[in-house]
């Protein structure tokens, strides 16, 4: 994975306009769908909301941008403040690194989110809150309480400069020399490893760092140490980001080459129109091809406990022919096909009396679900899809549930 924060640094860098505008935005028609959290957020700084109908029918409150910065979009996850992604693909080819970066920043906060509640259980039994408690009964710190992040951020940067950062970059060192060697070296490429821990710690709650820094040596050795059995435990679900963005990829890619079929009909050379991304862009603009639409809804609060982060992401195939669709659909229709267990995964695109499904191209579909399926069970990620009529009968949903 691509780390997200060394995408950002690129505006401090000399390079094309281009690069730079590809790496701090995703420059692809957006909707970003706020959550009660962060409707009441901007109503109160002024902010203009927009309300629409979303993808599944519902009407919610947010924002429309042509293109959205990297960096405003993961502060809203940080924040919690989103409902749902949705992303208007036309044309995946022009598309395709833009969805991928969308796709792994939001996985990324999930695993951020869950792995924060995981070491604040730890710093929740830390010796020094338990004393703090102790002697503070009536303002004690503990699960279930609203914590105020920024003031805790406020008191270490008054009394101790820079000490943030210092705690910060202990940690990653820390957590980087206690990975398995052999760990290291089956990585095609161990930066995107140390990227993905890098921002792991960079965005870590402001009590733990708190902790960290008014703790003994040996309480704030020992508290590293569990943090770094728990981040690790998540770099082996490291694998899922990059495999989740690839089949989000090869679901729209599928979608768009199905409506295009559907719509060339019995031209002649369909394969060639298809395989030419000038003739392909001709054809799409011609018949007004409005594309796909990938979704990713967050949970609408973030756990505690043992509970799951469900986290789902959604391709609407927006392009096709209604008539033509229903048709596909029949044995489809309001039948969802569970994969609990990796069973039956090939009905997710074959029905089996035609031996072809919704996609006419699915062999790549195939491919990284059954991997992805592998990957989640070993993980134990809760990994559920389904293929269905849209709640408009106008479109082709596929959906992918995660249980992190």
């Amino acid at each position: 994975m691509t780390g997200i924060r060394d995408r950002i640094r690129v505006a401090g860098e000399k390079t094309p306009e281009r690069k730079r505008q590809r790496d701090l935005f995703l420059c692809v028609p957006s909707r970003i769908i706020l959550n009660e959290q962060g409707i009441s957020f901007f109503i109160n700084h002024k902010r203009r909301l927009h309300r629409f109908e979303t993808a599944d029918g519902g009407r919610h409150f947010g924002f429309r941008f042509e293109k959205t910065g990297f960096a405003w979009l993961k502060k809203l996850l940080l924040k919690n403040y989103l409902r749902k992604i949705e992303i208007q693909v036309k044309d995946i080819s022009a598309s395709r690194v833009h969805v991928e970066d969308a796709v792994k920043v939001v996985f990324f906060s999930m695993f951020r989110h869950r792995i924060n509640a995981c070491i604040l259980e730890s710093v929740f039994d830390s010796p020094l809150l338990r004393a703090w408690n102790r002697s503070n009964p009536k303002k004690s710190i503990g699960p279930g309480m609203e914590i105020a992040e920024k003031s805790f951020r406020e008191t270490l940067n008054s009394r101790m400069p820079g000490r943030i950062e210092e705690l910060k970059d202990e940690v990653f060192h820390k957590i980087i020399k206690s990975l398995p060697r052999s760990f290291l070296e089956t990585r095609e490429d161990p930066r995107d490893l140390h990227n993905f821990i890098r921002e792991l710690t960079w965005d870590i709650h402001s009590l733990i760092l708190f902790v960290l820094a008014g703790s003994r040596s040996e309480d704030r050795t020992r508290l590293i140490q569990n943090m770094g059995r728990v981040i690790t435990g998540f770099i082996h679900r490291f694998d899922i980001l990059n495999l989740a963005s690839f089949l989000a990829i090869e679901l729209v890619s599928a979608a768009e080459r199905s409506s295009l079929v559907r719509m060339l009909g019995t031209a002649d050379d369909v394969k060639g129109i298809l395989e030419s991304p000038e003739r392909r862009k001709s054809i799409m603009e011609e018949k007004r091809f409005r594309g796909s639409t990938v979704v990713l809804a967050l949970p609408s609060e973030i756990p505690r406990g043992d509970r799951r982060l469900r986290l789902r992401l959604s391709v609407y195939n927006d392009g096709a022919d209604v008539e033509a669709e229903r048709k596909l659909m029949e044995d489809f229709t309001e039948r969802s096909y569970s994969f609990k267990d990796g069973r039956h995964l090939e009905d997710f695109f074959k029905t089996p009396e035609r031996g072809r499904g919704v996609y006419e191209d699915t062999g790549m579909c195939f491919y990284y679900l059954t991997i992805l399926q592998e990957q989640c069970r070993k993980n134990n990620i809760h990994l559920d899809a389904a293929v269905k009529d849209a709640h408009s009968g106008k479109s082709v949903v596929t959906t992918l549930w995660f249980g992190l």
